[in-house]
């Protein structure tokens, strides 16, 4: 049994007061405003709720609350390639599993919950993502968990990303590297569905939240950090007329991530190929998890990216795993499971309204 969020809110108090949330606190009897109006740059990707009067602040219960429903969708489609950037083409359908929480009240935050397995493999049906969701829904989030194309499918690539690949990535490394711009193409269009059916689904999309781990965290960050063209203009509708699939008239933005053990590669290949980062004072607070020991994805990953939002001064919450490896879905922080601890960190952050149990 999962203990009460109460005491799990406490727990997280005293991790703060350890210093690993920067940004989002001046100091631990002060919590920061809302980061959602903390300044900078605004993104033209803004949601129909960010244009007018915002409806009011979602209400989710300390403790597992409401039954679950899941169903699984198709949220658009894309190419897979005979070979990378060419060859024979056929579509594919992007399907997620959308948890409702039956009984919630409308205006629902809802959390994107991205799978890892380096680009190559992996599932939206993931173990410890299911747990994920059925966590969050229970407590009156929407949840989806999406699939995305992998290595194996050769998703349609932009020209300038071929070359990118051909010229600056290692042989051994090339195939990882090109699967890339598809996943996050389509970690996008995943997003812009859920904007797309917020209204079915009593969705409130001034809180939508990205959670990955692994490759999953690294589209997660994507979805932060990125600008609202990226992974979406770069191929022209003629070379994939699937895009017209994608609900290319919404917003793909995101309020808060949690990264679990991601990295930065993304970022870089887009700032290598246009000079500019995409690090600024508009992008999501984040919360960074990631072992101190990962042999997969170096913690130094972890480290720039505490670096880049230590720059920008956007609120994140850092948490070294000392002595974890990769993928340790069960560690604790001060305490609180994973859970406990994502769901800590968007609560502070979207100043979510938590009641107990019972209320309505």
């Amino acid at each position: 049994m999962q203990p009460p969020l109460r005491s799990s809110l406490d727990k997280l108090v005293r991790v703060l007061c350890g210093s690993v949330l920067l940004g989002a606190f001046a100091g631990c009897d002060n919590p920061a405003s809302p980061t959602r109006s903390t300044g900078g740059t605004v993104r033209d990707d803004a949601g129909e709720t960010d244009r007018g009067a915002s409806p009011a602040v979602p209400s989710v219960r300390r403790n597992a609350t409401y039954p679950v429903r899941s169903s699984t969708h198709v949220y658009g489609e894309g190419l897979q390639h005979s070979t990378w950037g060419g060859g024979t083409t056929s579509p594919v359908a992007l399907q997620l599993d959308l948890f409702e929480p039956q009984g919630a009240p409308a205006g629902r935050p809802a959390l994107v919950i991205i799978h890892g397995g380096a680009f190559r493999d992996g599932s939206r049906t993931q173990a410890q993502l299911v747990s994920f969701a059925e966590y969050f829904t229970s407590r009156g989030w929407v949840c989806i968990s999406i699939d995305y194309r992998l290595l194996k499918d050769r998703g349609t690539l932009p020209s300038q990303w071929v070359r990118y690949v051909q010229d600056e990535v290692l042989p051994a490394s090339r195939d990882q590297a090109a699967a890339l711009y598809p996943a996050a193409r389509d970690a996008k269009a995943a997003v812009r569905w859920l904007y797309a059916n917020a209204a079915a689904y009593q969705i409130n999309t001034d809180y939508v939240t990205a959670m990955g781990g692994s490759a999953g965290a690294y589209l997660a960050i994507v979805l932060g950090v990125t600008d609202p063209e990226d992974f979406r203009d770069e191929v022209p509708a003629s070379a994939d007329p699937t895009l017209a699939t994608t609900h290319l008239n919404q917003p793909s933005r995101v309020r808060t991530v949690i990264d679990h053990w991601g990295g930065l590669e993304h970022l870089r290949i887009l700032q290598a190929l246009d000079g500019r980062s995409r690090f600024d004072a508009s992008d999501a607070p984040m919360s960074i998890v990631h072992g101190t020991n990962d042999a997969t994805v170096p913690f130094t990953e972890a480290e720039a990216l505490r670096d880049a939002y230590v720059s920008t001064g956007v609120p994140f919450a850092f948490h070294p795993l000392v002595g974890f490896g990769h993928g340790p879905w069960t560690a604790t922080v001060g305490g609180l499971t994973l859970e406990e601890l994502a769901m800590a960190f968007v609560i502070e952050q979207q100043s979510l309204t938590v009641s107990e149990q019972g209320e309505r």
